[in-house]
């Protein structure tokens, strides 16, 4: 009796965790704008608690960084929505980033050569990103993803990093 109720508890708790299950997806559009986003295709809230944004696999501190290192040096204008210590919530979208012109305007992926529309087009892929978000239930997971690479790894983490230098600043 006392394995059998062992058992059941240990399924129940398999169910309602995976009722809860958040899943981060990071991805890339240029239409209708050029823009980096992370979603959350689960069934239950991601609170993110560590993002590490990265360019060629190095950190950077933040998107001014990001686009002088993809694009070279200058002042570029972008939108970005906080994603640190965020609730994600099922189902919900984040433009994390988004290029502008210098008028504050959306930039589309249909510039012309050599346009600055064009140059973050093809070297927005040297993007990627670590980030580690929990489910309301305290699980914990570690999204690795590349925006040259279909497939992200999803890796389950006792919890997540404190700040450190590679923390990306928003």
């Amino acid at each position: 009796a006392i394995a059998v109720s062992a058992y059941t508890a240990y399924v129940q708790r398999q169910q309602v965790r995976a009722q809860v299950w958040p899943v981060l997806e990071l991805s890339t559009s240029n239409e209708p704008e050029l823009m980096v986003s992370l979603s959350n295709k689960g069934v239950g809230p991601a609170l993110v608690r560590h993002v590490i944004i990265t360019v060629d696999d190095k950190p950077v501190p933040n998107w001014r960084t990001a686009l002088q290192q993809m694009l070279g040096q200058g002042n570029y204008n972008g939108s970005q929505e906080t994603v640190s210590n965020r609730i994600v919530s099922a189902g919900e979208r984040l433009n994390i980033f988004a290029l502008r012109d210098s008028a504050g305007e959306p930039l589309h992926g249909r510039g012309a050569e050599g346009s600055l529309a064009a140059r973050f087009n093809k070297e927005r892929f040297r993007i990627g990103a670590e980030i580690c978000y929990c489910s309301t239930l305290g699980d914990c997971w570690t999204l690795k993803s590349k925006l040259s690479q279909d497939a992200p790894r999803l890796d389950e983490t006792r919890g997540c990093p404190s700040r450190s230098a590679a923390t990306f600043e928003q």
